[in-house]
């Protein structure tokens, strides 16, 4: 007897997967798809050898499920939590492009499934992206957007 796939392990994998691809070489603004890790954002950023830009997928609070016939729909949630260290004087332009680079890796097309995302997980939606600056013991400054993967439970 084979065990079914796990889909909310598989929707995370997916998640750093999808983030792993952002390079310059791909278009996009930054190289931040080299360093992403998983797990709480307060632990990575103390590990020894820390480099920035920074991406970290940190578990959240999910949505409610959604009864349905046969199963149900469940929104796991993800903070992805981009990071710079770029000093006090500079960090809104380094924020700004991680922002823009984390939202258009992760944006689904309208009316379309997430071709990225393993099936069962059609698609996703975003909380609102809020940017905070260095300060309260921490060197970098960080973009948080909550992610909501659409997960179809059977």
């Amino acid at each position: 007897m084979t065990v079914p796939i796990n889909l909310l392990s598989e929707g995370r994998k997916a998640l750093i997967t999808q983030l792993q691809t952002i390079s310059v070489d791909n278009g996009y603004r930054t190289t931040a798809g080299f360093n992403v890790k998983s797990g709480w954002l307060n632990e990575v950023i103390k590990a020894s050898g820390v480099g920035f830009p920074l991406i970290v997928v940190q578990k959240a609070k999910g949505r409610v499920p959604e009864p349905g016939a046969g199963g149900c729909k469940m929104y796991p949630g993800y903070n992805v939590i981009g990071a710079v260290d770029v000093g006090l004087d500079n960090y809104e332009d380094a924020l700004d492009d991680l922002e823009l680079d984390l939202v258009r890796c992760l944006m689904p097309l309208h009316g379309r499934a997430t071709d990225w995302t393993p099936r069962g997980i059609p698609t996703l939606s975003f909380g609102a992206p809020e940017q905070f600056p260095p300060g309260d013991g921490l060197s970098a400054a960080t973009v948080l957007i909550p992610v909501y993967l659409h997960t179809l439970i059977e």
